[in-house]
């Protein structure tokens, strides 16, 4: 089973430039963990984080165009950030198995 370590999305709604876990930019970034919460005020991004993950396995499994219309989400101007102009970018950092190397994910353009 792969465990996800960190995450780095820019440009995805609300989320311009959120780092979680070990990809949190400090040299001593614990990586997430199989239990971990996310709380906050309401309209700070935590349901566009959890559509991010969903987003990235759809995107995988049924293509970006069909992933961007899915569920809901209404298409690329719906879930791009507003007011930038940058790509919506996504970093994953994950392993396999615990005593594996990690992977960095970076979906190609």
């Amino acid at each position: 089973m792969v465990r996800i370590e960190g995450i780095w999305i820019q440009n995805y709604r609300v989320l311009r430039n959120v780092a979680l876990g070990a990809m949190a930019g400090t040299p001593n970034s614990a990586a997430l963990t199989p239990m971990t919460a996310v709380i906050g005020k309401n309209g700070v991004g935590k349901s566009s984080l959890f559509d991010a993950f969903g987003f990235l396995a759809d995107c995988l499994g049924m293509g970006i165009e069909e992933a961007c219309d899915a569920r809901g989400r209404g298409g690329f101007d719906r879930i791009h950030s507003k007011g930038v102009d940058g790509p919506i970018e996504f970093y994953v950092l994950c392993r396999t198995d615990p005593a594996d190397k990690l992977i960095l994910y970076l979906p190609r353009h």
